[in-house]
């Protein structure tokens, strides 16, 4: 007997179930190995992944579809084939899988923010502070404060006014936790620069798709209010959708081709809600067009919410 392998009984160690002769690969009871033994790295890697990440051999078939074949995932899914390929969930999360790790293995990565030089004009992190005399008039301290925040933001500089009704700073007792809060948190992000808030917006834009995958399900909920379908198969499409919004990023970034992958992704979402929606090209031209825009916006959102919450515990 061999010292590496359980010694074989003639039940199955998890239920006890007894095994059918010759002995079988699976208990035909709770499906469990029947050929138990430590199990090598490869295998306990290859099976902690196996859970939440698909590696095996549908998902070549499904990664096939899913770019060759828009909408086809989709419509198999509610079709009733749910063996053929891989189950969107698990799509999603194998292409948000690839997509980190190789996004993290890119030299432009996550971890890339432009620095710059602070301008002679301001005390290095600290915001342009328009100091006004006593004997100014409010037009002239108006025009000075414009012609100040001109130049702070020609120098890179972000610029946000954070005045909060009778509120001043300088006077703690004047102001309440959230405006103080709210206060620290526009003189940090006045002490980035353009280009540093640019750069995190965009190495957290993929976590803020993350966070948008149920809501634009929902945009499709509300887009094709009406037609009888429910938000669970709103939900299978946005998983397909986003798992290839995923693939395609990698693709754009690794080949600095943001702009062609953008439009060919743009086209691949048409033919995907024709097929799955049973839309006309004009149908799904508009309707892609104003979730698109929606989508940008709530992206945007989503991930400038995220960078000022990471200024503010930094």
């Amino acid at each position: 007997m061999s010292a590496h392998h359980a010694p074989e009984l003639p039940y199955c160690r998890n239920c006890h179930f007894t095994l059918a002769t010759p002995r079988p690969v699976y208990c035909g009871h709770c499906g469990q190995e029947t050929d138990l033994h430590p199990p090598s790295v490869r295998e306990m890697f290859t099976e902690y992944l196996g859970h939440y990440v698909a590696f095996d051999g549908p998902l070549w078939r499904t990664l096939w579809a899913l770019i060759c074949l828009p909408g086809h995932l989709t419509n198999a899914y509610f079709h009733g084939q749910r063996r053929r390929y891989v189950l969107p969930l698990r799509v999603y999360l194998s292409a948000s899988f690839i997509f980190f790790v190789g996004w993290a293995l890119l030299p432009q990565g996550p971890t890339q923010v432009v620095e710059t030089d602070p301008p002679a004009a301001t005390e290095a992190g600290k915001p342009v502070t328009v100091r006004v005399p006593p004997n100014m008039s409010p037009a002239s301290a108006a025009a000075q404060a414009e012609a100040m925040s001109r130049e702070a933001s020609a120098a890179g500089k972000v610029k946000f006014s954070s005045k909060l009704n009778e509120c001043d700073p300088a006077q703690p007792a004047s102001c309440n936790k959230g405006e103080l809060w709210l206060d620290g948190l526009f003189k940090k992000i006045q002490s980035m620069t353009w280009e540093q808030l640019k750069a995190r917006a965009s190495a957290l834009a993929p976590y803020a798709m993350l966070a948008m995958q149920p809501v634009f399900a929902a945009l499709l909920l509300l887009m094709f209010a009406g037609s009888g379908r429910r938000y669970a198969e709103h939900f299978v499409f946005s998983l397909h959708s986003h798992s290839l919004w995923f693939l395609a990023l990698l693709v754009a970034m690794a080949a600095r081709l943001e702009g062609w992958m953008m439009l060919a992704v743009f086209g691949h979402g048409l033919m995907a809600m024709r097929r799955v929606y049973g839309l006309g090209w004009w149908g799904a031209t508009w309707r892609g067009v104003l979730l698109s825009a929606l989508y940008f916006l709530l992206l945007v959102s989503v991930a400038m919410t995220l960078v000022a919450l990471i200024a503010a515990t930094a």
